[in-house]
């Protein structure tokens, strides 16, 4: 029997599902500012650092790690919409052109509350044996 655990490729760290973002990238998040989905952002934010009513509704520019690439991105979190929807607005563009998602793709992000930082997972995960 084997048993195995979920881990991002640059930590230790077991993959709590609370903390994974899960995303099918409509026309609308493509063009625009990418909708995250409500309840998964949420659980997030619960344990996010310096997380404010005033700092949402302004932008929390949080990290964004690609391990596949090595490459870092900067991404604001905003609540809009009087305060129904969040999205990631500034640096998404930059990120979705590196990351060369398209329409119709799922994307992953891990929230890694050590590195206080989201962890693509569109690839860079391995399952290791215990």
């Amino acid at each position: 029997m084997i048993i195995g655990a979920l881990y991002p490729i640059d930590t230790v760290e077991p993959i709590h599902p609370a903390m994974i973002i899960t995303k099918q990238l409509t026309n609308t998040d493509y063009v625009h500012s990418m909708v995250l989905p409500r309840e998964q952002i949420e659980s997030v934010l619960a344990v996010m650092d310096g997380v404010t009513d005033e700092g949402l509704r302004n932008g929390k520019e949080v990290d964004v790690y690609d391990a596949t690439e090595e490459d870092e991105y900067k991404v604001t979190i905003k609540r809009v919409n009087d305060d129904t929807k969040y999205v990631f607005g500034k640096g998404w563009s930059t990120m979705k052109y590196s990351l060369d998602l398209e329409e119709g793709q799922e994307l992953k992000l891990y929230w890694h509350r050590g590195y206080k930082r989201f962890i693509v997972l569109n690839f860079q995960y391995t399952l290791l044996m215990i």
